[in-house]
């Protein structure tokens, strides 16, 4: 490699280190301490808010032994974070999405591969849907996000299997039954776009897929960022005004925002690596955590510059917000070998 090339790479990591450092420490700094929490316990993923009983629900896998496959599910008091109820399941739960209408909170059981549907109102399991197939190594995965598409009554399943072995299951929330299972995607998070007609999912392979919300096809696929090809996407939030989406990697550095329309990336958000994203419309704010830096940050959505930085004592995980778009609640887990308890935080987003 020439001396001006070694002089380039290093001009350019410099310029991103710089880059980040600068948006970073113009942001204002909290810690959670400076908020309201809840201790839980071990194994908390991810949260929903329930509008109609004022509850956030929080999904809880508490072992990974063989022996311990119960679940737990924490209904809290969405205002103080009292522990209203511990519901118990059969099977552990990770991923949540509540169909408050019908009264029904989907629970993504990621090691059996299957949807389990609780009743709100009896905090009972009224069915299981098995959507991973042990005995077909192509249709076997673990469930990983859950997303509700209302307007259509489907949910979305990204399953994770082994190398290039991604599912994409699509359940009919009115038959209850598994419609489709679409493979060789790798989708790992989604986002509904109800008036477009659109679901979106990112892939572990850096990918943006564009699905028809009324008929569940693929319609198209692109590899947003080709010249990097370690990307593994998680999630991704949408700014439906502008046509674009936010999409978190766990991989590399920065928040992505692409054109929802061509997938073409827009701009990259200096930020560390990413587990959750999340946009508030009514705020214009970006939503993002960043687990192994102990950090969330809140971005101006026109700017892109990082506005907040809340640093947690474990590893903030999955995000929700309230109805009125006033309060952000973040699941925070500690690290395996702790023996402190996993913990939910409360935003008031009006304090900043």
């Amino acid at each position: 490699m020439s001396t001006n090339n070694v002089k380039k790479k290093v001009f350019r990591a410099l310029t991103l280190s710089l880059s980040i450092h600068a948006c970073f420490a113009s942001a204002a700094a909290f810690t959670d301490k400076d908020f309201q929490s809840q201790s839980l316990g071990h194994g908390v993923y991810e949260l929903a808010y329930d509008k109609g009983q004022n509850a956030l629900y929080a999904a809880s896998a508490p072992s990974f032994d063989k022996e311990k496959t119960a679940g737990l599910v924490f209904q809290l008091d969405a205002n103080s974070l009292k522990i209203n109820k511990k519901i118990a399941t059969e099977r552990r739960t990770f991923a949540v999405a509540l169909d408050e209408a019908n009264h029904i909170l989907y629970l993504g059981n990621a090691l059996e591969g299957s949807i389990a549907l609780l009743d709100t109102r009896t905090n009972n399991v009224i069915n299981t849907i098995q959507l991973s197939d042990n005995a077909n190594p192509k249709k076997s995965a673990h469930v990983r996000e859950v997303v509700l598409d209302k307007k259509h009554q489907r949910l979305y399943i990204s399953g994770i299997g082994g190398k290039d072995s991604g599912l994409l299951w699509v359940v009919d929330t009115q038959k209850q039954q598994l419609i489709e299972t679409i493979e060789n995607y790798d989708p790992v998070g989604f986002a509904v776009d109800e008036a477009a007609d659109k679901v979106y999912a990112v892939t572990g392979k850096g990918e943006l897929l564009t699905l028809d919300g009324k008929t569940s096809k693929v319609i198209s696929r692109v590899t947003v960022d080709p010249k990097e090809p370690k990307h593994y996407f998680l999630n991704i939030a949408l700014n439906s005004a502008k046509k674009v989406g936010y999409i978190a990697d766990t991989n590399t550095r920065d928040i992505l925002v692409v054109d929802l329309d061509s997938g073409k990336l827009l701009h990259r958000i200096p930020t560390p690596n990413s587990i959750a994203v999340m946009y508030n419309a009514a705020r214009n704010e970006i939503y993002v955590t960043h687990r192994n830096d102990h950090q969330i940050s809140v971005i101006d959505a026109d700017t892109y510059s990082v506005k907040h930085r809340i640093t947690t004592a474990a590893m903030p995980n999955s995000l929700v917000l309230s109805p009125d778009a006033n309060t952000l609640y973040i699941s925070v887990k500690q690290d395996e070998k702790s023996e402190q308890a996993d913990y939910v935080v409360k935003i008031d987003l009006t304090k900043f």
